[in-house]
């Protein structure tokens, strides 16, 4: 993270602000106002003294440079990287300084509706009982008191089923919640990995170097975490939510299950990096995580593809374009049956203009049913665009 920082166009902001909305209204102000979101360092986060607190770092241009890919060839780099072996390699942590209290960190209520201050920015890191292999991910995280968090946990995920075998076993689940450290553990921690992957090796792989991780009693995060927060998941279930989601709306109120919080280590002039859900951090990581997925898919099944990409506008997850050379509904049904989540796949030849390119050229298309969380909600669609008609183009 801080060689990223290094590299990145920092604006700071030295008043004094209050975690509780005072923050996410700055920024929302600054983005009414200037139309953009730009990397800010707040100094003064009430109550965090000593705490830089870094909002929207990660940024599409930021993480490819950081990982030393170019935007022209990221997609087919990272493609041919996951198929490598990763180095990870054990170290000492830096974050070797502990808070007695949650509340010392500069956790951000983001909406004013939410339940309360949220962890929106942690990778949380969990032993899958199966096998050796760590899994990264994100889960939203309510501060109830100074040494205990809530969890949101989607009951989709790999961590819903790690959790759930670990407490009808244990009747308890270490875990790890970092901040900061190396960013490919934030795209490792979002992206959609097979189970059988450890994520720290995937992690390693995108930034095509070794990557450190500590060792302890608990499961472990990377070297140059600047946060570490290490408890137990137990098996009570306390409230939380309604929180203001990533699309724009808040969530309606549920349960989750309590962490006691056993450890909180910070390194020396540490740096907490925020995420404000909605806005383009978060949506970056969602957009590029699922662009190198389906285009390694795609690859892997042997079709010629040139690009993909999901919009930040349709929250990087829901509106798919894809560019290839050979369009063809075959490419089109391997896209929807990988990605069950996007709604619309535009697929065709160039479609920096997809308005255009639909207006003038023949298409096909295909529907299926819009599943979420088991129920049906309308359907997901498809459109294969092919240049099959020859125009003669104007010039200007």
């Amino acid at each position: 993270m801080r060689d990223a920082l290094s590299c990145a166009k920092v604006m700071i902001v030295d008043r004094p602000l209050d975690p509780i909305l005072g923050v996410t209204e700055f920024i929302s102000d600054w983005i009414k106002r200037h139309g953009f979101y730009p990397t800010f360092q707040f100094n003064n986060v009430s109550g965090s003294p000593g705490f830089r607190l870094i909002m929207n770092l990660l940024k599409r241009d930021i993480l490819l440079q950081n990982m030393n890919v170019t935007a022209a060839a990221w997609l087919r780099t990272f493609a041919e990287r996951l198929q490598t072996s990763g180095s990870v390699q054990s170290g000492q942590s830096l974050a070797r300084h502990q808070l007695s209290s949650m509340y010392d960190l500069p956790v951000l209520q983001h909406q004013p509706r939410d339940k309360g201050r949220y962890l929106t920015s942690f990778v949380g890191c969990l032993k899958d009982p199966s096998g050796n292999a760590y899994n990264l991910g994100f889960y939203r995280a309510l501060v109830t008191d100074a040494l205990q968090i809530v969890l949101s946990i989607d009951p989709r995920t790999d961590a819903h089923r790690i959790v759930s075998a670990g407490l009808q076993q244990d009747g308890g689940v270490p875990i790890t919640l970092f901040n900061g450290g190396p960013l490919c553990c934030y795209l490792a921690a979002a992206a959609k990995l097979p189970d059988t992957i450890d994520s720290f090796d995937a992690a390693a792989r995108l930034q095509g170097r070794a990557l450190r991780i500590d060792q302890s009693n608990f499961p472990p995060a990377p070297v140059e975490a600047e946060v570490v927060i290490r408890g137990v998941v137990t098996e009570r279930r306390l409230a939380e939510a309604p929180f203001g989601e990533f699309k724009g709306y808040y969530c309606a109120p549920s349960s989750g299950p309590a962490v006691d919080v056993q450890q909180i280590h910070f390194r020396q002039d540490p740096y907490y990096l925020g995420l404000f859900c909605g806005k383009e951090s978060g949506l970056t990581l969602m957009s590029m995580q699922n662009e190198f997925l389906l285009f390694s898919h795609l690859r892997k099944c042997g079709f010629e593809v040139g690009d993909v990409h999901y919009p930040l506008r349709a929250f990087g997850e829901f509106f798919t374009l894809i560019e290839t050379p050979s369009p063809s509904l075959e490419l089109l049904d391997a896209a929807m049956e990988f990605d069950q989540r996007s709604k619309v796949f535009i697929v065709g030849e160039q479609l920096r203009n997809v308005a255009g390119e639909l207006s003038i050229f023949p298409f096909q298309s295909r529907n299926a049913a819009y599943v979420k969380r088991g129920r049906a909600e309308g359907e997901r669609i498809g459109v294969v665009c092919r240049r099959s008609v020859k125009h003669q183009l104007v010039e200007y």
